[in-house]
């Protein structure tokens, strides 16, 4: 099989996640450089999600390999990205740029929400967006998705609506709906009318520049395909279709090409993954071999995938294409127990269920010896207040945790929120007075001493948000005497530390940009022993993720005002004094974290590796793409294991050349999806359990109702098969 995988030209490589896919890959790579002499630069590896290039770098680093160039670990939009800043000058005309002649503005998720949120306000303003509820940034964020599936799979905006118009059902309300997706359309074709006018390059419009282009000009298609000659395209399941036609199209210029798909994977599907149309690309290779064996998954883990399959109508294998595929080794079949362990006793509250979780965690990790950060705690979402329960409670019995919830708005997160009330307290020119109660909420993450209640007292007493108010904290001395008791001294001590620490950053004559106040009073204060941030991970997580957000936008908003003393500063950053419209980007920062904007993805949320429980999303966990010895599911009995967020503007699978343009979507169409991604859902989870699976099961949910949802329910019908 090794020698197989190393010496074909061009391979599709399938199998469940554990199987040693991603390993072969990886030493399909070392191969070529030792062994082939093939030079680094010649060598392309294609991933999803930059997160998933992390084993590849890793091997590369700690490999004793021939000296020269690099082998470039890439996603395709940052390849995407590349090839129109390099081929700008001929693709700028050809895409129908105002003044092409000017160099483009590469956006990201925030600064492309930035732009849109104006136009959105606009006809919100106008009663346009009535019909539905939904908050103003959910509505950028789901137009902002129509146009990026748009250009991922080729289809014009005028298309990509008439397919959501399908969804929408018959009804008093069918043209109220249908006005409102008329109206994203309007704000759609206003936005790329904005980067045409202005040279902005948001991800749709990079996509569509390289997609329609580029690769359709014969010399910088030529140019583009022989920069490489050798190709690695791992997890190519969960790549877009765009994704895999370009690979499908590049194939033919290749020296060798190696595919790597995971049979169970998919995850995707809401971000634009085509699984069908990356097993399609099978066609285009010399050889197909399966790998059937997952190294990782816990005994017992095989036969209950394969009732899983059949409890909702799957087939465990597809069928092969006859005479291309090649078995690498079968997978006996594991009939030694079943790694689901229900809990002993059954629970009636969530409390108790998050209680009895926190319990077996400790069990696990100081009577059994598994390690903090090979347990993960899923749900199919996390809220703050399962967050809070969970880490606190870990916590009290000296086991590290960490969570991640990246499709949550930054301004969601606690340590974010204080770092805008403090950014704020610290720019009296901004005339932005914080609520005393995210005084209060900032006071209490920024001062390790103080819980809620202390922290409430201290912001009443030390702060004014009345109108005419200096919106200046006051000194410690300066409050009541019972105050300052019940404060206490040495939270007083601390706060005095902050407070100072304000009040010279107010009194100098410069302020410095935003991302380097972020920067500065993390690492003067905030992360010192006796404040908030102090060894909480999670925390410097967010402050850095803050801090980068803040400084790329600022070099892609306001470029023009960071000229200091006559000329540019190296890197778009400077000590000097800054102009009104450095401040003014500041503040329009601010305005868009606090409306509820999304993050955009930063590569060290996703790579850091604590020895950890990790708390997540179930979506997360899987994204994510490792393995851990035990995992826990919460709240079973949740519909949201299978619900799919309400998006009445956009739909993932309708957006899609999968679906038949002119076929309305029924409830029969929702049922199947909902049953697909929750059969893929648990067979991703149960791949990446090397040991056992706890379920966490409450008659009463979070919010009181009584829980009978359909994960609960499969589960159910799984036992009976056993």
């Amino acid at each position: 099989m090794e020698q197989s995988i190393l010496q074909s030209n061009t391979l599709f490589l399938s199998g469940p996640f554990g199987a040693g896919k991603t390993t072969a890959a990886i030493e399909r790579v070392l191969w070529l450089l030792r062994q082939e002499r093939v030079r680094g630069d010649q060598i392309l590896v294609l991933v999803p999600q930059r997160s998933l290039g992390q084993p590849y770098q890793e091997a590369l680093l700690s490999s004793e390999l021939p000296a020269g160039a690099l082998v470039q670990v890439t996603t395709t939009a940052s390849l995407a990205r590349s090839s129109v800043a390099l081929y700008w000058p001929l693709a700028a005309p050809a895409a129908g740029f105002a003044a092409p002649h000017r160099e483009p503005t590469f956006l990201n998720l925030e600064t492309t929400q930035y732009h849109m949120a104006g136009l959105v306000e606009r006809a919100a303003q106008q009663g346009e967006f009535d019909a539905i509820r939904l908050q103003r940034s959910r509505i950028v964020s789901q137009v902002l998705d129509n146009l990026n599936k748009a250009a991922l799979h080729g289809f014009t905006l005028e298309e990509a609506y008439g397919r959501l118009e399908s969804t929408v059902p018959p009804g008093e309300k069918m043209v109220a709906r249908l006005n409102v997706l008329r109206t994203g359309l309007r704000i759609s074709q206003e936005f790329r009318q904005l980067c045409l006018q202005e040279s902005l390059v948001d991800y749709s419009l990079q996509m569509q520049i390289f997609l329609q282009v580029i690769l359709e000009n014969e010399w910088c298609r030529t140019h583009l395909f022989r920069s490489f000659r050798h190709l690695i395209f791992d997890n190519a399941e969960e790549e877009t279709f765009a994704a895999q036609e370009l690979v499908r199209r590049w194939l033919p210029q290749l020296e060798s090409a190696l595919i790597v798909y995971d049979e169970d994977g998919g995850y995707r599907a809401f971000l634009g993954a085509d699984p069908p149309n990356a097993e399609r690309l099978a066609r285009f290779t010399e050889k197909r071999i399966r790998l059937r064996r997952s190294f990782v998954a816990a005994p017992g883990s095989s036969e209950l995938i394969g009732r899983i399959n059949r409890a909702v109508g799957g087939q465990v294998l597809k069928g092969r294409e006859k005479g291309r595929e090649e078995d690498a080794e079968g997978e006996p079949d594991l009939k030694d127990g079943s790694p689901i362990v229900f809990p002993d006793s059954s629970h009636r509250f969530y409390p108790q269920m998050i209680e009895w979780t926190v319990n077996r965690i400790e069990r696990l990790v100081k009577e059994e010896g598994v390690a903090p950060g090979e347990i993960a705690v899923l749900a199919p979402f996390v809220s703050d207040a399962l967050r809070f329960s969970l880490l606190s409670r870990l916590e009290e019995r000296d086991i590290p945790a960490s969570s991640h919830r990246p499709s949550r708005a930054l301004n969601a997160e606690p340590a974010v929120r204080t770092l805008l009330t403090l950014a704020a307290l610290a720019h009296p020119v901004w005339q932005r007075r914080p609520p005393r109660s995210d005084v209060a909420l900032a006071l209490e993450s920024a001062l390790a001493p103080l819980d809620p209640v202390r922290a409430s007292v201290l912001a009443q007493a030390a702060y004014s948000d009345r109108d005419g108010a200096d919106g200046v904290l006051t000194a410690f001395e300066e409050l009541r005497g019972d105050v300052q008791k019940r404060v206490s001294f040495a939270a007083g001590e601390i706060y005095e530390g902050l407070r100072e620490w304000l009040a010279g950053y107010r009194a100098e004559s410069e302020f410095s940009p935003l991302d380097r106040f972020f920067a500065r009073i993390f690492g003067e204060k905030l992360s010192q022993p006796g404040y908030g941030f102090h060894e909480q991970p999670d925390a410097a997580r967010l402050a850095d993720q803050l801090a980068r957000s803040a400084r790329n936008f600022r070099w892609a908003i306001g470029e023009s005002a960071f000229a200091v003393n006559g000329g540019e500063q190296e890197n778009g950053v400077g000590d000097g004094p800054l102009s009104s419209s450095q401040l003014e980007t500041g503040r329009a920062y601010v305005d868009l974290v606090e409306s509820g904007a999304l993050g955009a993805l930063y590569l060290p949320a996703w790579t850091v590796e604590d020895d950890a429980v990790f708390i997540a999303p179930a979506y997360t966990f899987l994204m994510r793409n490792r393995a851990v010895d035990v995992q826990f599911w919460l709240d079973v009995g949740a519909e949201g294991w299978w619900q799919r967020i309400h998006q009445p503007l956009t739909h993932p699978y309708v957006l899609s050349r999968n679906w038949p343009r002119d076929r309305s979507w029924g409830d029969s169409d929702e049922i199947r999806s909902r049953q697909d991604s929750l059969r893929r859902l648990l067979i991703g989870l149960l791949r990446r359990t090397r040991r056992s699976v706890y379920l966490g099961l409450s008659e009463y949910g979070e919010r009181g109702m009584e829980q009978r949802g359909p994960l609960l329910n499969l589960l159910n019908r799984v036992q009976v098969q056993a």
